[in-house]
């Protein structure tokens, strides 16, 4: 089946690369193992010479900040692993920066919370800050928001965060880079008679509990937030790939024969987001639109508000609305741009007197095509 990890590479435009802080943090008297570091970077700049779309999640803020301010004790404090990711955070990106900087690559770093990736209007402006990253040929760095993250609030060791990103951002492949080769029928530390799993169709109870005991004193949360990761891939329509990251080519290796666990999924990130709209009943208001707009929708066009008549409801950017012709037929639903004060001040108006109007301009649409589902 080589031919279908090989496939899947060539397929994917946009993919999501995590790197686990047992990658990132060195064991020597460095705090940054940069060989480790340098490899993944050339292995970007290959993939986005290639025409790929590449997000990184990085892990090691913490890792690296107890290294840093030489913390002896594992069981530290809230506060105290907040100080110290604080710290790390800026050791992290700035090990990054340095790297790119060497192809003249420029990098930007986002900060996430697990509400920011969960909240709509919050995924939304985290998505448009990746987009426009993208869109100037940057790299966008993205790692959990630690230094202000409560327990309750990690995702544990990014692998959700890396899968929520690929999520909001409909990629098409999430590659976790670890110091394992993929998921094991056993833990290959306990066990000489542990199989490498290297398709994976669908993830069974049988599975989760081949995922479990499998944490490190470096990482948080070994395999088992591995297979919560790509339960979220898989049903955001995103592959995701398990591989050892401390290899020479570790991406590329793995169309040669390289050992690494794959997830299939069986649907594409469009398809599940137009399933995630659909399904969704809280509809929180309507704009009606002319017949010249329902015409442009019903060929696949985006809601610009030149179109809208009136705007009815309460509602707030990211919040799903039906879009009403106006004999008051549902034309689609989709996740609005604008909160309902702000659609009724700009409606009938072309999309460059936006910020006159509203004295900000967050898109030209009030509904992305992307983001609505067309009714019959």
């Amino acid at each position: 089946m080589a031919a279908l990890e090989k496939k899947i590479l060539s397929d994917s435009k946009r993919i999501v690369i995590k790197v686990g802080s047992a990658l990132i943090r060195s064991n020597d008297k460095n705090l940054i193992n940069e060989i480790i570091l340098n490899r993944i970077v050339k292995e970007i700049i290959n993939l986005n010479e290639a025409g790929k779309e590449i997000l990184l999640v990085s892990s090691g803020a913490l890792a690296l900040g107890k290294k840093s301010l030489t913390f002896k004790k594992n069981n530290l404090k809230v506060s105290e692993k907040q100080a110290a990711s604080s710290v790390g955070q800026v050791l992290l990106i700035n090990a990054w920066k340095k790297a790119f900087l060497k192809y003249k690559k420029q990098c930007g770093q986002i900060l996430l919370t697990h509400l920011d990736a969960e909240i709509r209007s919050s995924a939304i402006n985290a998505r448009n800050t990746i987009e426009t990253l993208l869109k100037l040929n940057s790299i966008p760095i993205i790692n959990e928001n630690d230094s202000v993250a409560t327990q309750e609030l990690r995702y544990g060791d990014n692998d959700q965060l890396a899968a929520r990103v690929a999520q909001i951002t409909s990629s098409n492949l999430l590659i976790i880079l670890s110091d394992v080769d993929g998921l094991y029928t056993s833990n290959p530390k306990k066990s000489s008679n542990a199989l490498l799993l290297k398709y994976i169709k669908r993830i069974t109870k049988s599975i989760e509990k081949q995922a479990e005991n499998t944490s490190s004193s470096i990482t948080v949360g070994g395999m088992k937030t591995k297979i919560k990761a790509a339960k979220i891939a898989l049903a955001a329509g995103c592959n995701m790939i398990i591989t050892r990251g401390n290899k020479l080519r570790p991406i590329s290796s793995i169309v040669q024969k390289a050992n690494f666990s794959l997830f299939l999924t069986n649907t594409s990130p469009r398809t599940a987001r137009k399933k995630w709209i659909s399904s969704q009943m809280k509809i929180k208001g309507n704009i009606t639109i002319d017949k010249g707009a329902e015409e442009a929708l019903k060929n696949g066009a985006s809601l610009l508000p030149a179109g809208i008549i009136s705007v009815s409801g309460s509602f707030y950017k990211g919040d799903i609305i039906n879009v009403l012709s106006k004999k008051k037929r549902i034309v689609c639903v989709g996740i609005t741009a604008y909160p309902a004060k702000d659609a009724k001040i700009i409606a009938g108006a072309k999309s460059n007197a936006i910020e006159n109007l509203l004295g900000y301009h967050s898109r030209d649409v009030i509904i992305h095509r992307d983001d609505m589902v067309l009714k019959n």
